[in-house]
């Protein structure tokens, strides 16, 4: 049995499509996810919930795994996320402290579009 996700791929490419950036969060993804679908997102949060709401595994954690696993997918619009190994956090850099309050975490995760030419 294929277990379904709660966002599909359609939704992540139109919500990447919507970040002006080339480079993002997932905090950035968040914010224009919640706009762009806000029925879904509050099913995501009722679901998960937000940093500091007491769960180990929020909304944040959850979409951050559905970037890191969409941008591995060849047809993808996104570069593939490099994770990090031997201390070496390529794709992360330090949350500002507005991005730690909301995030938690000492580094974040950056994702970057592909080139425009290539979507």
């Amino acid at each position: 049995m294929r277990s379904r996700t709660l966002i599909d791929e359609k939704q992540s490419e139109e919500t990447i499509r919507n970040i002006p950036n080339d480079a993002f969060t997932v905090l950035d993804f968040m914010e224009t996810f919640k706009s762009t679908y806000p029925n879904d997102w509050s099913k995501l949060v009722g679901r998960f919930g937000l940093y500091r709401s007491g769960r180990r595994y929020t909304v944040s954690t959850y979409l951050s795994n559905r970037l890191d696993v969409y941008s591995q997918k060849h047809e993808s619009i996104l570069v593939p996320f490099k994770r990090h190994k031997k201390s070496k956090f390529k794709d992360y850099r330090r949350p500002t402290e507005e991005e730690k309050r909301r995030f938690g975490s000492p580094w974040i995760a950056v994702f970057k579009k592909k080139n425009r030419a290539h979507t």
